[in-house]
């Protein structure tokens, strides 16, 4: 897409979420010399930089202030202190995009110049190879250009939900934490599968599409669940013991990041 090739990017913050922006950045073909990264670690800069031959610059840095947009990808507690340094280096017109939990718009937008704009996206895991599910919440300052520009870098990351930004805890819960819950599913079947003779590499073939599989009905048709488990009617596990045993774990999630929201 030209309209990412052709923006300078800056990802402050290059840890799981920043490099796998950085990593569906450069498969949509963002040249190298587009893309800037910041990070407080040097180790962990100079590893992305030589992996996506991004340039490392300071948050004092001119790039800064010449950046389409900015994508802050640091934990919780350093985007506030982060976007305060930059204050001073945005302009109207430029993107700021938080990817961090619990730090909600109103307090973002109140460190940042007047006509900056303000995104809020809730990453997870399959974005890596752009098949997540990434919410986002678009603030009040988000021009229809902004806005284009976001949702074109959220094509490359998967699917994408706009929200509210009261839901964005929730969508924690929702889409950001439920893949470690899934994953011991898939290890148990694989599991299964080496126990039935298969070799540990087709165990976990087999698991892992059957799990795609049964997602793939659930988006592409309009069977009620009741309807889907009926296609396959031996029953396996307590369903309804499975089912409140993911909607607790998701509201503890979300408890957890209203706490983390209250410190911050």
């Amino acid at each position: 897409m030209s309209i990412l090739r052709d923006s300078l990017w800056i990802v402050i913050g290059v840890g799981n979420i920043g490099r796998i922006l950085l990593g569906r950045l450069s498969a949509a073909g963002v040249p190298a010399d587009h893309l800037a990264v910041y990070d407080n670690d040097p180790e962990r800069a100079q590893a992305a930089s030589s992996l996506y031959r991004a340039r490392i610059i300071s948050l004092a840095d001119p790039a800064i202030s010449a950046a389409n947009a900015l994508l802050i990808a640091t934990p919780p507690p350093v985007v506030l202190p982060v976007l305060q340094t930059l204050t001073g280096r945005l302009w109207p017109g430029q993107l700021v995009v938080s990817f961090a939990a619990a730090l909600p718009l109103a307090r973002l937008q109140a460190v940042l110049p007047p006509g900056v704009g303000l995104a809020r996206v809730m990453p997870n895991a399959p974005s890596l190879i752009g098949m997540g599910m990434n919410p986002v919440v678009y603030g009040e300052t988000v021009t229809p250009a902004m806005r284009q520009l976001l949702t074109a870098l959220l094509e490359t990351l998967g699917d994408s939900l706009e929200v509210r930004d009261e839901q964005m805890n929730w969508c924690a819960a929702l889409s950001g934490s439920p893949m470690r819950s899934l994953l011991p599913v898939l290890e148990g079947m694989t599991q299964a599968g080496i126990e039935a003779g298969l070799p540990a590499h087709d165990a976990r073939r087999v698991a892992a599409q059957v799990m795609a599989g049964t997602a793939a009905l659930v988006l592409q048709t309009q069977l009620s669940f009741e309807q889907l488990k009926a296609l396959t009617p031996m029953q396996t596990v307590d369903e309804g013991s499975v089912a409140q045993l993911f909607l607790e774990a998701a509201r503890a999630v979300k408890d957890k990041i209203d706490q983390l929201r209250n410190k911050l």
